[in-house]
């Protein structure tokens, strides 16, 4: 099995488009990661985080969250996001879990 860390694209079997690992670094140790996938035409909005200068330009799309277990899957790391990518699809990804009280 593949060590993966946030910010890493991969190729994933099974999954048409190339994803970006989310999730953080000691999750990724149990095999499994978080994922988003990466289109390169998106409609503008806050979920949807452009990637450039990377090997998987385009969109990530931050509603689309995957989990995948890439112990059952074959993968392939085709790069790695730029740090302030990765946390801006972050951000996004935990926006739409936060608590919104009344």
């Amino acid at each position: 099995m593949m060590a993966v860390e946030q910010g890493d694209l991969l190729r994933v079997e099974g999954l048409k488009y190339p994803v970006i690992v989310v999730s953080n670094n000691f999750f990724n140790q149990s095999g499994k990661a978080v994922v988003c996938p990466i289109v390169r035409q998106a409609a503008p909005g806050p979920l949807h985080i452009r990637l450039t200068d990377c090997p998987a330009e385009g969109f990530a799309l931050c509603e689309q969250v995957r989990y995948v277990d890439l112990g059952a899957r074959r993968c392939s790391k085709i790069g790695a996001a730029r740090y302030y990518d990765v946390m801006d699809v972050s951000d996004a990804v935990m926006g739409i879990f936060d608590y919104q009280g009344q």
